[in-house]
């Protein structure tokens, strides 16, 4: 396992539910390429805790988990899931999306990522990419392009 790169905590501010969703993606890509998917339940709980770091550990110390359940990575992700990913308001998601412009001194690639991003929690379907690109027309500072 030496090979693999250690997992940053994650990050306890800013946008949990973002955060939570991409230190989520890294923690599973690690237990898929280290092979730790095919140990025990438990271990693989126990991994999370390790890697997420104080702040997590402290919010897993809130959790609620009967005993036939304690072990289960699956229960595990959905709890902190509840906790960092409440439901969304779409309404709040797609204005957010609808009202983003590209900030002074912001990389073109960085605001056309934010976009992406921002895109993927409206539900748009198969509009989300003509409407990124709307977005990406109306919201660029280099009116050149």
């Amino acid at each position: 396992m030496g090979e693999y790169r250690e997992i940053a905590p994650m990050v306890i501010s800013g946008n949990l539910s973002e955060n939570w969703s991409f230190w989520k993606q890294k923690f599973l890509n690690y237990l898929e390429a280290s092979e730790m998917c095919k140990k025990s339940g438990s271990t693989q709980c126990a991994q999370l805790l390790h890697y997420i770091g104080d702040d997590g550990i402290r919010i897993y110390n809130t959790f609620s988990i009967a005993e036939e359940k304690k072990g289960k990575l699956k229960i595990l992700l959905e709890k902190f899931e509840n906790h960092f990913s409440p439901k969304k308001n779409l309404s709040f998601e797609r204005y957010k999306f609808f009202t983003r412009k590209q900030l002074v001194g912001e990389f073109l690639e960085r605001f056309i990522t934010d976009l992406k991003n921002k895109a993927n929690s409206c539900e748009f379907g198969e509009l989300k990419d003509g409407l990124v690109k709307c977005i990406l027309t109306c919201g660029i500072l280099n009116e050149k392009l």
